[in-house]
């Protein structure tokens, strides 16, 4: 009977794009991308608890000076936030917690205007730098956090998009029509595969990436200050992981979280 009225909701509901899943089906994950047809992106989001993961660590802890690197905009509640835009465009309402500075080359006492933090996070920035200037930017995040502080680096992870690549998905999967609706502005419809991975990698819209990332190229640079150690991946079953907290773009996110020494 309750297999029957479960089906009989889901036909309904699925023509909203919705689906109703069993709570001991989640864990599963197999079964929830083949019975279900979902992405990882969305199994995560199903699994997500708002006040779980890394944010629930860090207030359970009383940790709870944050710093954003990088907000491009977006802006949230108990952070601080660091960026290149000038403080004019940024919302008033946040305005007091915004200061326009190049991480870097931040100067030192730049950085001791901007105090100290248990948390520091960026997400998708850097990979817009070169690795010596990745190194410049950790060192300077080390000296901004209070010891035993955590630091959290989000990238797009090598690994997925060399498989997207080796799929063809880059020129011809549906889950990357967007990106070929603005990469065909700068290469030819039928230009190799090769062309539109090349335009991720290098020649993104705004911003271009400057360096690519799989964990070990990631740890190696944080490592490079001995100044962090518990370098670990986040991975999307990891229990620090959350949406978006630590992952803001599940399906191509790679999450490092380091803990700087005492």
């Amino acid at each position: 009977m309750k297999t029957a009225l479960y089906n009989l909701l889901n036909n309904v509901i699925s023509r909203s794009g919705l689906v109703l899943i069993r709570k001991r089906e989640l864990g599963d994950t197999k079964r929830l991308v083949e019975e279900h047809g979902l992405l990882e992106r969305d199994i995560f989001r199903v699994k997500d608890d708002p006040s779980g993961g890394l944010r629930r660590h860090l207030l359970a802890t009383n940790r709870t000076r944050w710093l954003e690197i990088g907000s491009g905009g977006n802006f949230e509640e108990r952070f601080y936030y660091v960026d290149v835009f000038p403080e004019g465009i940024v919302d008033p309402a946040f305005r007091s917690k915004y200061t326009r500075l190049n991480m870097v080359d931040a100067r030192r006492e730049e950085l001791d205007k901007l105090g100290r933090f248990d948390f520091i996070r960026m997400q998708h920035v850097f990979e817009h730098f070169t690795p010596e200037q990745g190194r410049e930017v950790v060192q300077n995040c080390a000296s901004l956090l209070n010891p035993g502080g955590y630091l959290l680096i989000t990238v797009p992870d090598l690994r997925v998009h060399i498989r997207a690549y080796l799929r063809d998905e880059y020129k011809t999967g549906l889950r990357l029509e967007s990106f070929r609706s603005w990469a065909r502005r700068r290469v030819a419809e039928d230009a190799p595969a090769s062309f539109y991975f090349s335009i991720f990698t290098h020649s993104m819209t705004y911003e271009s990436h400057l360096w690519c990332y799989d964990f070990e190229g990631l740890s190696y640079i944080v490592k490079q200050t001995s100044s962090f150690g518990e370098v670990q991946e986040l991975g999307l079953d990891h229990p620090l992981a959350s949406f978006p907290f630590t992952h803001n773009r599940p399906d191509e996110d790679l999450c490092l979280l380091a803990r700087k020494t005492e």
